[in-house]
């Protein structure tokens, strides 16, 4: 007679970990294309002020789709403390991503060291959520971070101070990943609501201080950024949701090469033989994940008897 074993929470289940891949891949994809829209505006605008505009917009979006039927729904919450929490971690990392740049640490650091975040992301799983990460997936998430510091150009810190704000990117992005894993039992609308209030209440205090008027195509830039903003943190909540973050943080990845298509797209740039290989190294490492896991979940008859 066969017994139904139980099943394994931390590992991911096939068609469950295709899911949360796909939804990661849009949103590092929608990530990029918005970076590659906000890139322009930092000549003219303040970051503050950009983020603060993108999170603005996002929360309009959800006030104006769900919040004039039912409000509550947007802010009905079981953990407020742990969403707020979270929240200021979205805060944390385009902070400490202006103040590196202000202090002139090169944009080759500041990625050599924020491409750690899918590591750190893998190895704060077992540790908050309880949920095993096997050997293949750290396999995988090294070989694309070194094909991600072949892309950005790796380089090493000229004082360890220039660490300090990259590390604390890197940081606050992974726990807020895996924060959102955490908060899965909550309502979508919850968790995207509470990310965006956070951070656009905290920028409020600073407005004053770097305002500037945007001109009419800054504006469209500004709105579409939150709305594309608001549609890659859906991705990455749907995709913490679908799957253990195992299947799905070495995917973070993808953004470097999709930056090189869009950048090649928009003529900014011709890349280079090492640029390709940093690419060629993601991309494969993506493949091979895709490929380990089954489009069809196990039937029961596959269960160990």
């Amino acid at each position: 007679m066969s017994a139904t074993v139980a099943a394994d929470t931390s590992v991911p289940h096939p068609s469950a970990a295709r899911k949360s891949m796909l939804l990661m891949i849009a949103f590092v994809g929608l990530w990029a294309i918005v970076e590659a829209i906000a890139a322009p505006l930092f000549s003219r605008i303040s970051g503050y002020q950009i983020v603060w505009a993108r999170y603005g917009v996002h929360l309009s979006f959800m006030l104006l789709i769900w919040g004039w039927r039912n409000p509550s729904v947007l802010w009905r919450t079981r953990r407020p403390l742990y969403q707020i929490g979270r929240s200021l971690l979205m805060l944390g990392m385009p902070v400490s991503w202006i103040i590196s740049v202000q202090h002139g640490v090169t944009s080759s650091v500041l990625m050599t060291i924020f491409w750690l975040a899918p590591l750190l992301i893998l190895a704060l799983t077992p540790l908050v959520l309880k949920e095993r990460v096997r050997l293949r997936y750290w396999v995988v998430a090294a070989v694309a971070y070194a094909g991600a510091c072949l892309v950005s150009v790796p380089a090493a810190p000229s004082t360890l101070s220039d660490l300090v704000f990259p590390a604390g990117m890197a940081g606050t992005f992974a726990l807020y990943v895996v924060m959102t894993r955490a908060l899965r039992g909550e309502t979508v609308h919850a968790n995207l609501f509470y990310t965006a209030l956070g951070v656009f209440a905290s920028l409020s205090l600073v407005m004053p201080g770097v305002w500037v008027q945007p001109s009419v195509p800054d504006a469209f830039a500004l709105i579409a950024i939150g709305l594309l903003g608001f549609g890659a943190l859906l991705a990455l909540d749907r995709s913490a949701s679908a799957a253990p973050l195992s299947a799905s943080a070495p995917l973070i990845y993808m953004q470097a090469p999709i930056t090189i298509a869009l950048a090649v797209a928009l003529s900014y740039v011709h890349p280079d033989a090492r640029t390709l290989l940093g690419g060629a190294l993601i991309g494969c490492m993506a493949i091979y994940l895709w490929l380990r896991e089954p489009g069809r979940p196990r039937s029961a008859s596959q269960d160990i008897p």
